[in-house]
């Protein structure tokens, strides 16, 4: 037969008398032999590998938290539309919110706004609800918060107790007067680090020494930096020096971690509205020292559709909270003529985009929150009231 082997035996002729199959000269473990099973093999070794990766790669999410605080009936709101935009968005990590301890949900007794917006917090997007002793601008307890609708930083220092949630290995602190466009998940398997901020891009001054930011705080927990920042807070107090300027948390954290947080990049993570106001966007894009060609390579569509967060900082206008005073509409929405670059000056999308981020934020709040805007002032007289006149 074709393929066979002559096994070396002859007749009396000459001629061969014994033929073998290749085949069976193969020892037991050959490849050829096997190889019909492979097929096999190779989809058990598939499942097998199904099983194994996932146990070695999982995240749990339990370890990690999205936190925020609210002191007033104003936060209380912006708090909650934060949580339903991460439930919308699709995060994973846990909700935690730190809340003025005056404040109870329908569960505990309460029968007001806050209480409907605490329970709501709680049943619908899974916010645990931690009642938080509020601090005062001296790092003392205080029982009492604005509740006129027009928020102050007076118990700011409250956002310094996410320290404390030692629960979890690590807890991103947001700022409430924001809108969440995308999920965040992804910053808490950041490299390990005591704290991670973006730095504030708007303010003056050469790049290299911009603050950090504290609209956002990516944090691993320690009671003790909470108590040393606190001490730290309280001997500025105390210092008599004449005409010395008390901090707030921001000079705090960077009195503390500017010298070493980790940075996160403020494109995409920290855009303030303001931005689409600014007819120079070299500081946003961190192109101050590019080349020419490169420095105003600015697409209002593009940044919007890519950012993960906006921040509301249109100074001295009030928060999206509070309805525009008429005359300030047309002193701080975007100028087209003067960001036209160019272009058509009516096709001014910085403006449409600017005016549809606080349409949105107040519709939010209106179905969410069953709550209107809060009246506008007197343009003057709050211009002045923020020193801004």
């Amino acid at each position: 037969m074709p393929g066979d082997i002559w096994d070396g035996k002859e007749d009396e002729w000459g001629m061969p008398t014994g033929r073998r199959d290749p085949a069976h000269d193969l020892p037991a473990w050959s490849p050829r032999r096997h190889r019909k099973s492979w097929p096999v093999v190779g989809l058990a070794l598939l499942v097998l590998l199904y099983w194994l990766w996932p146990a070695s790669t999982s995240v749990d999410w339990s370890r990690y938290a999205y936190v925020t605080y609210a002191t007033d009936d104003a936060n209380m709101c912006n708090a909650l539309m934060m949580f339903e935009s991460l439930d919308r968005l699709g995060s994973k990590a846990d909700r935690v919110l730190l809340h003025n301890p005056q404040w109870a949900s329908q569960a505990q007794g309460g029968n007001d706004r806050n209480a409907q917006l605490l329970t709501t917090a709680a049943q619908k997007y899974n916010v645990q609800l931690r009642p938080t002793r509020l601090l005062d601008e001296r790092g003392e307890h205080t029982e009492t918060a604005s509740s006129d609708g027009f928020s102050t930083w007076d118990t700011s220092i409250t956002k310094l107790r996410a320290f404390e949630l030692t629960e979890y290995d690590r807890v991103l602190h947001l700022d409430s007067d924001i809108s969440l466009l995308q999920h965040l998940d992804e910053l808490f398997l950041l490299p390990r680090t005591p704290i991670a901020m973006p730095r504030a891009y708007w303010t003056d001054g050469p790049a290299g020494r911009w603050p950090l930011t504290s609209l956002m705080m990516l944090i691993e927990p320690s009671p003790v930096e909470f108590r040393g920042m606190l001490d730290t807070l309280r001997s500025w107090w105390m210092d008599q020096t004449p005409n010395k300027t008390n901090g707030y948390d921001m000079e705090l954290l960077n009195h503390r971690f500017g010298s070493s947080a980790m940075v996160l990049p403020h494109r995409p993570y920290a855009l303030l509205t303001a931005e689409f106001r600014n007819p120079d966007h070299s500081a946003y894009l961190g192109t101050i020292n590019a080349p020419a060609p490169l420095k105003n390579q600015w697409d209002p569509d593009k940044i919007y559709k890519e950012a993960k967060l906006v921040h509301f900082s249109d100074w001295p206008l009030p928060k999206p909270w509070v309805m525009w005073p008429h005359d300030a509409v047309g002193e701080i929405q975007p100028n087209c003529t003067a960001l036209d670059h160019g272009r058509y000056q009516y096709a001014c999308r910085e403006k449409d985009i600017w005016k549809e981020l606080y349409n949105d934020f107040r519709k939010r709040r209106k179905d969410h929150c069953k709550l209107l805007s809060v009246s506008a002032p007197n343009w003057s007289t709050w211009k002045q009231s923020v020193g801004a006149a």
